[in-house]
Formats: structure tokens, C-alpha cells, sequence
């Protein structure tokens, strides 16, 4: 094939601009070619289109900020306040009265004085706000390796904003969150190693991140096994020795990076025991559902990325997205991160010159389209900005919560426990979303105990307090039982004490 062939085979293929040039031949009209005022408009106005792409997702992220719903968020903020009052890891568990001293590892240490430091600075609002941070840069990070694969900030913007109903409710303030931009940020810094021009500086960014991401969160593993596939598929797509050396290198330096937190190796066997005393208890680490279409349109998504990816072979994405496909299919936490992968790649592939030409000549309906979008999510989201960082009233009662009596045993659902842990940290309490603190097996007694099952007077021995939703077969019980007494009580929660 000539060179020229070559040429205008890479210009008619998908994404075959890898900096999003919107300019690409067949994409405007001769007449409107560089030098005339339609053309320096264009220009003008498409720098800014991937801005507008950007600001339309903002509202997203300050959504998802309105309402804290997640328990996890709430005693992560209260061990982080306590890790910096100590200036120290706590190896112990200090929160509940039957764990207490029990060995406590922290898969989330540096997250946790994150939103502790926001904590400090705002209450929890300051909490939300920094969550809805990470989402926003989530959300530019996707646009920017979107640009970086050739698309069109119009099908980029489009893509991203109606994946965004499926990922919005994984966007809640928790060390995911920093999971989200590491994968995306190391496919970034991957992707010179097998398809441009590699630099030392590039594995010494791999390294550099995945030290932050261990210690941000133990999530990290999971970047490790993305550069382990990258280098299989380098080698198996036969590319030159220097560049699988270079993928090589970046490996034992993310594997290195992940031993280099407070626990070193031991963040294996901890990742391990949080699965194995998450799995059956806590939804997200179910297997995929094939009877949820949710979960299998996101599925069908990141395997329609994955094809595309091994087509145009796109190594660096083609490695992420099969570690985050068969990471799915095991655990569907791992979903948003596989859609997250997907959509740059399925937005590249979208826009086709013909898609290019199209969106041009309707560049200024589209623009006022874009205009429109961003105002409407923006008057939807004000509203909520009023009550920013709220805890989920369906859930959670701060009046029930802060009339229990300082110092006494409480014993409480699986939910309510890391919010009794933040607002009443005097209160020692018997159960939160810590599992592999307390372990699967004492999870699922007190679940048995709250939905009213099995020798309720034995499960309760050693509680001087109870804090159940009042819908609970507990509650009930308690309800027409001498020895306890109602104290306090809503539409969230209700509290008993002995008498």
C-alpha cells in the first residue's frame, strides 16, 4: 500500500486523529478552510465545545453530593479525625464494643484523612463537596482521553452525560471514588509505553501513582493486574522487544508501588479478607445479574469498548478493559469502572467523519443544544445545594441518634453503626459496614437478631441501648417488651433502653 493510501485509510478510520483534531479531512467543507472567518469560528467555538462537554457534568457531581447515603463515608470521616488527632494508624478497633481491641487494618488510611481534613473544614458539607470533586474530575478525565483517541467534544459530551444516570449512584463519598480517576490516569500513562514514544518518566508516573492509590486506597491492586494484562497483550501483539521491556518495567514498578504502604505485602491478604467477608453480605460484591438490565447494559457496554479496543488494537485500553470486564463479571462493584474505561473508546469510535461532517453543519444548534443542557442540569441541581452533605433522612436521625445516653452499649442495624460512630463517637456500637472487622459471621447473627429471628434476649446480652429501624422485627418486639423502654423514635430509626 502507498503512502498516500496509507494516509487516507488512517483518515477515514475511527479515532484516527489521536488529538481529537475536529479539523480531519472530509470533516469541513473546502470552502470554510483555514484562512476564512467560518473556519476561524469553527476553531474558536470547538476549543470550547470540550468545555461546555465538561460543565454539562458538573451538576452531576453536586447531585450526588446533596445527600450523604453511604455508612461507609461516615466512620471513615471519624477515623480519619481520630488517625489525625494521633498522628498514628490506629491498629486497634477504639469504635465498638464487641470488637474493641481486636486488630483493625485500613484499606482507605490517606481517604480517610481526606474527607477528614473537609470534615474540619465544613462539617459534612465540606465532605460532600470534596466527594463531588473526584467526580468532577472523573468526568473531565474521561472527556480528556476521549480528546486523546480522536473524538468530537459533541459525541464525547453526548456519551458521557447519558452514561451518567448509570454511574451516578456509584458516585458516593468513598475511596472508589479515587479508584475511578487512578484506572483512568494509568491507562493515560500506559498508553505511550506500547503505542509512542516511552520515557523513564512514564514508569516513574506509574510508580508514583500506584504508591498514592495504595495509600489512598487499597484499590490499588487492581491498577497492578491492569499493567500486568497490558504487558501480556503487548507480547502476545509481538510489538518491539524495547516497548514490552518498557511495559516489563512499569509492572515490577506497580507492584513495588503497591507493597509501599503501612501494611507492605499484607494489603494482599487485607484486600482478600474484605471480599471474602463482603461477598453474600453487601450487594456490590454479588456477581453480575443477567435478570438486571442495569447492570447488563453497562456489561454490554464495556465488552462493545473491549471488541473496539482489540479491533483498532489499542493495547493500553484493550488490557484495562479485559481486567475490568472479567472484574465485573465476578464483583459488580467493578461495573462503573468498566463503563468509565468504555466510553472514551466507544465515543472515538463514534465519531466517524461522517459523524464529524454532521455535527459541523449543525455546530450552532448543537452549541445552543449544549448551552441549554448545562443551564437545565445546573436549575436542577441549585435547588439541592441548600441541604449539601445531608445525611439520607430515610436512614439516618440525628434527633433519635443524639438522645442516646453517653457511654452506653448500643446495639444497632448494619447501617445506622458509622453514623452513630461520627456523631456520637462516646457511644460504643456493635455493628458498621467495617466487615471484615467484625466478619461475615457476626454480620449475618445481628441481621437474624434485627429482623426479629432466633434468641433475640441472648442477642441483645451485654446492650444497654437499641437503635433499629422502626419497621424491624426487633422493634417490634422490643416494642411490647417490660424491659426495655421507647426513648426516642421516627421515620428513620427508634431507640429502646433497658429499664
Amino acid at each position: 500500500m502507498s503512502h498516500a493510501a496509507k494516509t487516507e485509510q488512517r483518515a477515514s478510520a475511527p479515532f484516527a486523529q489521536p488529538d481529537g483534531d475536529q479539523y480531519a479531512p472530509g470533516a469541513i467543507p473546502d470552502r470554510e478552510r483555514p484562512h476564512s472567518g467560518t473556519h476561524r469560528l469553527f476553531k474558536w467555538m470547538s476549543g470550547r465545545q470540550w468545555l461546555l462537554a465538561w460543565l454539562a457534568t458538573v451538576p452531576f457531581g453536586l447531585l450526588r453530593a446533596s445527600t450523604l447515603s453511604e455508612s461507609d463515608t461516615f466512620w471513615q470521616v471519624r477515623t480519619g479525625l481520630l488517625t489525625l488527632t494521633q498522628k498514628s494508624l490506629p491498629t486497634a478497633d477504639p469504635f465498638s464494643w464487641t470488637a474493641k481491641g481486636q486488630p483493625w487494618t485500613l484499606n482507605s488510611w490517606g481517604f480517610n484523612v481526606i474527607v477528614a481534613l473537609a470534615y474540619r473544614v465544613a462539617a459534612l458539607p465540606g465532605v460532600a463537596l470534596a466527594g463531588a470533586a473526584f467526580v468532577v474530575a472523573v468526568t473531565g478525565l474521561m472527556l480528556f482521553l476521549s480528546r486523546k483517541l480522536g473524538a468530537t467534544a459533541v459525541m464525547a459530551g453526548a456519551i458521557v452525560f447519558l452514561t451518567s444516570p448509570l454511574l451516578i449512584g456509584w458516585f458516593s463519598a468513598r475511596p472508589q471514588l479515587v479508584d475511578y480517576i487512578a484506572v483512568l490516569v494509568l491507562v493515560l500513562l500506559l498508553q505511550p509505553l506500547v503505542a509512542g514514544r516511552p520515557r523513564a518518566w512514564h514508569i516513574a508516573a506509574v510508580g508514583l501513582l500506584v504508591i498514592a492509590w495504595v495509600n489512598l486506597h487499597a484499590g490499588a491492586l487492581f491498577g497492578v493486574a491492569i499493567v500486568g494484562a497490558v504487558t501480556v497483550l503487548a507480547s502476545i501483539r509481538r510489538v518491539t522487544r524495547p516497548r514490552v521491556g518498557w511495559c516489563i518495567a512499569a509492572l515490577a514498578v506497580a507492584a513495588v508501588g503497591s507493597c509501599l504502604n503501612p501494611y507492605g505485602i499484607g494489603v494482599v491478604a487485607q484486600t482478600g479478607q474484605v471480599q471474602s467477608a463482603s461477598a453474600g453480605i453487601i450487594t456490590e460484591w454479588d456477581h453480575v445479574n443477567i435478570a438486571d438490565p442495569i447492570q447488563m447494559i453497562m456489561l454490554g457496554l464495556g465488552v462493545a469498548g473491549l471488541a473496539i479496543a482489540l479491533y483498532r488494537k489499542d493495547t493500553a485500553f484493550a488490557g484495562a478493559l479485559s481486567i475490568a470486564v472479567t472484574g465485573s463479571i465476578t464483583a459488580i462493584r467493578i461495573l462503573p469502572i468498566l463503563l468509565l474505561l468504555a466510553v472514551p473508546v466507544l465515543a472515538a469510535f463514534a465519531s466517524h467523519p461522517v459523524v464529524r461532517r454532521y455535527t459541523y453543519s449543525r455546530r450552532i444548534m448543537l452549541a445552543n443544544g449544549a448551552v441549554a443542557i448545562v443551564v437545565a442540569a445546573a436549575a436542577v441541581t441549585f435547588p439541592n445545594l441548600a441541604h449539601v452533605g445531608r445525611p439520607d433522612p430515610g436512614r439516618y436521625s440525628s434527633s433519635v441518634v443524639n438522645a442516646i445516653p453517653s457511654g452506653c452499649k448500643l446495639f444497632n442495624s448494619y447501617e445506622i453503626g458509622g453514623f452513630v460512630m461520627l456523631e456520637r463517637p462516646d457511644v460504643p456500637v456493635s455493628l458498621d459496614s467495617r466487615n471484615d472487622l467484625y466478619g461475615s459471621e457476626r454480620v449475618l447473627k445481628d441481621k437474624q437478631i434485627i429482623d426479629g429471628k432466633g434468641d433475640l434476649e441472648q442477642g441483645l446480652e451485654g446492650a444497654g441501648c437499641v437503635l433499629v429501624p422502626p419497621t424491624s422485627g426487633l422493634a417490634q418486639y422490643l416494642q411490647h417488651n417490660q424491659a426495655w423502654r421507647r426513648t426516642a423514635g421516627d421515620g428513620a430509626a427508634v431507640l429502646f433502653v433497658r429499664s
